[in-house]
């Protein structure tokens, strides 16, 4: 009988605990890096001013926000990983995780079919040489104004990610093409001759040629590791680091390491904010996560955060629920990952540092690392540690 009795305590036990074991884990891929948070404070003096862009859930190009700024000098303090706040102590001034984990696992031999590549344009799928969809990207993706060695970079990053694309099969969302032009799954891409007059008027011929130069001094380079193309995924600006593919994915790669990045604050959309009422952010958040407490104190809503090293939030307990970073940063349109919260009366605002995911090449660094006199190839070397330079074989 004592037995029986001992046999009964334990299953009750375990049925007690179950549930708040799956509350910990539940919509969080960090495991051990999620239990070490520490609670956080709201700050309620709020910081003002109207709500910045807000920008779409994929990664804009900076061809679309490049200024022509130069960059001053960059900070290079850094919250250490770890737990923090996501509540501002004042004012602020400064693709998914199975796909990447399948990019960098993907096999397939460092070369292409007849030198082309099918790309859904439009809803259509185009068959053309590789290096003028090369052209296309890279026109769609950075501003022609960027230094050479920067457009020169960013051609070897969309020609890589292009020619992985290939070697790891065509995916469910265009079987009919290798890749398609939408930036939120694969990469912009324009008809560099059609499109050249319409973007820049009179400068057309100049930047088509700058750009066409940068390709084709590039041709047939891509990066390698182990033999294999990587997964050159690019962004417009990083904070003072980039972030690393594990903490923004969940994904251990490791060229797609955190390193230094100065040069982003040139990037207009550097700093944001995206500011609404309290109902407006309640019913979002309910939107997405029913089960999420937010009564009571809206500054008791957020009770802990996990940062990345390089500043993202990576995860944050939100009502009583674990909510990624980046599930946030597309629920609310913001620029980054990398945020702090303010609360005033009856608003909420996020406040971004950064442009895009953050991971790999950051495109106004490379813009920075080039007007100090890098060559894209110490460029790439730098956002994609430990990858080789290659030239593709023939088709």
């Amino acid at each position: 009988m004592k037995k029986l009795l001992g046999t009964g305590a334990m299953l009750l036990l375990i049925i007690y605990l179950l549930p708040v074991c799956c509350r910990i884990y539940t919509g969080s891929a960090l495991g051990d890096k999620a239990k070490d948070m520490l609670a956080v404070y709201a700050d309620n003096g709020g910081t003002g001013g109207n709500a910045g862009p807000q920008a779409a859930a994929g990664e804009a190009p900076a061809a679309d926000a490049a200024d022509g700024q130069a960059a001053a000098g960059e900070s290079s303090g850094l919250p250490d990983t770890g737990s923090s706040s996501v509540w501002s102590t004042g004012n602020t001034e400064a693709g998914s995780t199975d796909a990447v984990q399948a990019a960098a696992e993907a096999g397939g031999t460092v070369g292409l079919e007849n030198g082309e590549i099918t790309v859904l344009v439009r809803g259509e799928p185009q068959t053309m040489p590789l290096e003028r969809y090369v052209e296309g990207v890279v026109a769609a993706e950075i501003s022609p104004e960027f230094p050479e060695e920067a457009i020169r970079a960013q051609a070897v990053a969309a020609r890589t990610y292009a020619v992985y694309k290939v070697s790891a099969g065509r995916p469910m969302q265009h079987r009919e093409a290798d890749v398609c032009d939408d930036y939120t799954h694969c990469a912009a891409y324009i008809d560099l001759a059609a499109a050249a007059s319409a973007r820049w008027g009179d400068a057309a011929e100049t930047n088509t040629q700058r750009l066409q130069k940068a390709v084709q001094d590039t041709a047939g380079e891509i990066l390698t590791k182990d033999g294999e193309p990587i997964v050159a995924v690019f962004h417009a600006a990083s904070a003072a680091r980039t972030e690393s593919a594990e903490d923004i994915w969940g994904s251990d790669i490791s060229y797609l390491k955190s390193v230094v990045s100065p040069g982003g604050s040139a990037c207009g959309k550097y700093e944001g904010t995206v500011r609404m009422t309290l109902d407006e952010f309640r019913a979002r958040v309910l939107e997405n996560y029913p089960a999420a407490d937010l009564s009571g104190d809206p500054k008791r809503w957020f009770a802990t955060s996990t940062r990345s090293a390089a500043g993202a939030v990576i995860v944050c307990t939100l009502g009583d629920v674990q909510v990624k970073g980046t599930d946030l940063r597309t629920i609310f349109g913001l620029n980054s990952a990398n945020f702090t919260l303010t609360f005033d009366d009856d608003t909420i605002a996020f406040h971004t540092v950064g442009y895009g995911h953050g991971v790999g090449l950051s495109q106004y660094g490379a813009k920075y690392f080039a007007e100090q006199g890098s060559s894209y190839a110490d460029i790439l070397a730098h956002y994609y540690t430990g990858t080789e330079l290659t030239r593709l074989a023939a088709g």
